[in-house]
């Protein structure tokens, strides 16, 4: 008896695997240095809050925004971007281009974001025009989030489609983290040392500068540009076959998303977790001055010795993965960094604060490295799932669909963050916003923890 067209085909994944030859080392740096544009403009950008609404006792700083004004403002931007990542997922599935479904993105895409970028750090408005700034910061920081999820939605899908196997996307992912570390640990050390250095402004390279902020911006803005060409420069995406199945539209492809079993389980507690990250990641700029006692500089070196820590873990990484699973590495880091999170206010009654922040954030770095590697590994492990059982390629899709929720969540975690500093205060003589930032982080991580016990895959 003949054998059902279904079963005389391979399987998906076999059928995608069939087409896409094995990356080499250059190619996969290629693609992998893409993480470093993507996150070399995340410590800056953090900074925001600190450049519209600077607390009230620094020296020679004038507030364009108050700080909640900041926080909603920065969250619309998040929350209409939240709905521009599945859009964009599906248009990116669906594309079909002489360049692929993914590259037209990346490639036009750029410079919009780089534009964008820069806006939000060259404000044409100063004080007394909360108004006018608080429109431009609104609108400019929603072009860029926009900008930004046409871009790296893309860039991302392609990790799935062109590293076929465990062992290769482990491999990728974890050179995309490398570089993700650089950047990241590059801006934290450099950031708060400059912003401190331009207060009140000063000339470099004979042009001058309002504040830190500046020169900085222009800087990243050509890595940015730069690191984004380069990731996709060598990739060639998988051909579309005559047997690929027929696209969903969009209502139907969001709903095939959230039918996954796996898929709300991981997006869901990564969600109400990354409201806590960025609940502290929007305190630590102010605790410099007003919790350390110190500088700027000295709140980025304790962000810059997260990332550090995280790269020196990343072999240990592997080793617990191999060990307890990907699974129990991950919940355990989440586990890990609420711990952490929820003893930052002990670096307020210490007697060498500066030393106990420092020790923290190096504590922190060995779960931030498994989220950091892991984070990428499972996303994909679930498109896979969803390829077995729909036949369909639908990765932009995904991180689509897991931006939508992720987003809200870099919007609320600034916006919880600043209500804290406008109740319970952001300065030196009332530093109780700043410290409540890490419980309630904590908090915010045992939840993101006890709802991933759902999640299915091993």
């Amino acid at each position: 008896m003949a054998s059902s067209p279904r079963c005389a085909r391979s399987s998906p994944r076999e059928r995608g695997a069939a087409r896409v030859s094995p990356l080499g080392r250059a190619r996969s740096l290629a693609y992998a240095s893409g993480s470093l544009a993507v996150d070399v403009v995340g410590p800056i950008l953090a900074w925001i809050p600190y450049l519209y609404a600077p607390p009230a006792d620094l020296p020679g700083a004038a507030a364009l925004l108050p700080a909640a004004s900041v926080g909603v403002l920065l969250f619309v931007g998040r929350f209409v971007d939240g709905f521009a990542e599945p859009i964009v997922g599906w248009a990116s599935d669906r594309a079909d281009t002489r360049w692929g479904r993914r590259l037209p993105f990346v490639l036009f895409g750029t410079p919009v974001l780089v534009a964008s970028f820069l806006g939000l750090f060259f404000p044409p408005f100063g004080p007394g025009q909360s108004l006018a700034t608080g429109v431009w910061l609104a609108v400019v920081n929603t072009i860029f989030w926009c900008a930004f999820t046409a871009v790296v939605a893309p860039y991302l899908a392609l990790l799935p489609e062109i590293a076929t196997t465990s062992e290769e996307r482990t491999r990728v992912s974890t050179w995309m983290t490398a570089f993700s570390i650089v950047a990241i640990v590059g801006g934290n050390l450099v950031l708060g040392a400059v912003v401190a250095e331009f207060q009140g402004g000063r000339a470099w390279l004979g042009v001058h500068f309002d504040n830190g902020f500046e020169p900085q911006a222009l800087g990243i803005a050509a890595l940015a540009f730069f690191f984004f060409y380069l990731s996709v420069a060598f990739v060639r995406e998988r051909p579309r076959a005559d047997g690929d199945p027929p696209h969903l539209s969009l209502r139907a492809a969001v709903r095939e998303s959230l039918r996954n079993p796996a898929f709300l389980p991981l997006v869901i507690p990564l969600s109400v977790f990354l409201i806590g990250v960025n609940v502290v990641v929007t305190a630590v700029p102010y605790l410099g001055r007003a919790v350390l006692h110190a500088s700027e500089a000295e709140a980025g070196y304790g962000a810059a010795a997260v990332y550090v820590s995280a790269g020196l873990s990343l072999p240990l990484v592997g080793r617990a993965t191999a060990h307890w699973g990907k699974k129990a590495t991950y919940a355990g880091a989440l586990l890990g960094i609420s711990a952490l999170f929820a003893a930052i206010p002990l670096v307020a009654v210490s007697p060498h604060p500066t030393a106990t922040y420092l020790a923290l954030m190096i504590a922190l770095g060995l779960p931030v490295g498994a989220l950091l590697v892991l984070g990428k590994v499972l996303i994909a492990d679930v498109i896979d799932a969803d390829y077995e059982r729909t036949g369909l390629r639908r990765e932009a899709m995904y991180f689509g669909m897991q931006g939508l929720m992720t987003k809200v969540s870099f919007g609320v975690g600034p916006l919880v963050a600043t209500q804290l500093f406008d109740r319970f205060g952001n300065t030196a003589e009332h530093p109780l916003g700043i410290l409540l930032c890490g419980p309630v982080a904590a908090a915010l991580g045992v939840l993101g923890w006890l709802a991933f016990r759902r999640y299915p895959l091993p």
